[in-house]
């Protein structure tokens, strides 16, 4: 366990460049069109040739919101038109289709992740028609021993939306929650009640969700340590699994829902910087443990005993128990 962070503040302020975020090697910014789609078919049917069936991990993007949140750097289509979510689901099943021919049958699939946008924006029938079909083309564990994940706003979520997904096999949930304060909520258009957040635990819990994440982001307009201090206590409060607090980098220029934010409303470097050596020391004297980056987990999490036994890895879904 980490008990004490010290930062290099020199270090900090030399390198102090807004870069990709950490989520492969390399990074998205060093892919190449060089390597061709032939390339990748190569790699992917290579994969096949161990001997023991090497397991597979699949995500699923769903890219659609009904309203633009602000500091949004991700693949979107901000629409209330639903018939191109149905459109979308089609060539979805059809490249399940397409991958799945490049992987013997008999590898099962360890991890499953639906990410946004807002996965939810299907609904329950094209849910239920994209799991169905994924089971046909992929082997999915039926045991309930994979972790199969999926991403919620609790602003779209009905009394009866996590029961339904349980049903449908996804036993980790993740909630997008990113500020609890009503200034930071307003000023980056995501506005959600602290009971909606309360109320989507309990079914979480009553419908037994292996594990509940929480996602939030430091680095926003207004925020400051003490405003942050309150969300992580109210967010302690929930007892969260795990919890994510990513760093928001404003680039504007590429990404157009920024430009709503004003620039002079946003915390400086230094703020930042003490927002989250706070959140580090407040989390883990709440009893988590630093897995890393931006990541706490509680000490019976599988992550937390992986690292302690020096058998965590990170791949493209995060950190993991699962090596390449």
């Amino acid at each position: 366990m980490i008990m004490n962070i010290v930062f290099d503040t020199d270090l900090i302020n030399r390198y102090d460049n807004t870069g990709p975020r950490y989520t492969s090697y390399p990074t998205a910014v060093e892919f190449s069109e060089e390597f061709t789609e032939t390339h990748y078919r190569n790699a992917a049917l290579e994969t096949n040739e161990d001997p023991i069936p090497r397991p597979l991990s699949l995500y699923f993007h769903i890219p659609f919101c009904e309203s633009v949140c602000f500091y949004c750097a991700c693949n979107k289509v901000v629409t209330k038109n639903r018939s191109r979510a149905e459109s979308y689901l089609g060539y979805l099943k059809k490249e399940i289709e397409f991958q799945s021919e490049l992987f013997n049958h008999d590898r099962k699939v360890l991890q499953l992740h639906w990410g946004g946008g807002t996965p939810t924006y299907f609904n329950p029938s094209q849910i239920t028609e994209l799991m169905t079909h994924t089971r046909q083309h992929f082997g999915l564990l039926e045991d309930d021993s994979g972790d199969y994940s999926i991403e919620i706003d609790p602003r779209t979520a009905k009394a009866d939306t996590i029961p339904f997904l349980r049903g449908m096999g996804f036993n980790r949930i993740s909630f997008g929650i990113q500020d609890f304060d009503p200034t930071v909520q307003k000023a980056v258009n995501r506005v959600q009640s602290t009971e909606q957040v309360e109320a989507l635990f309990i079914q979480a819990r009553q419908a037994s969700v292996r594990s509940v994440n929480v996602d939030l982001i430091y680095g926003l307009p207004f925020q400051n340590v003490a405003s942050f201090e309150k969300t992580l206590d109210q967010t302690i409060a929930l007892s969260p699994d795990r919890l994510s607090i990513f760093n928001y980098a404003h680039l504007p220029r590429l990404f157009r829902p920024q430009r709503n934010i004003d620039a002079g409303n946003l915390p400086s470097a230094a703020e930042k910087l003490a927002i989250f050596k706070m959140s580090i020391d407040k989390l883990v004297q709440a009893g988590y443990i630093y897995i890393g980056m931006d990541h706490f987990a509680k000490p019976n999490d599988e992550l937390a005993i992986a690292q302690s036994e020096g058998k965590l890895f990170r791949n493209f879904q995060g950190y993991t128990l699962l090596g390449d």
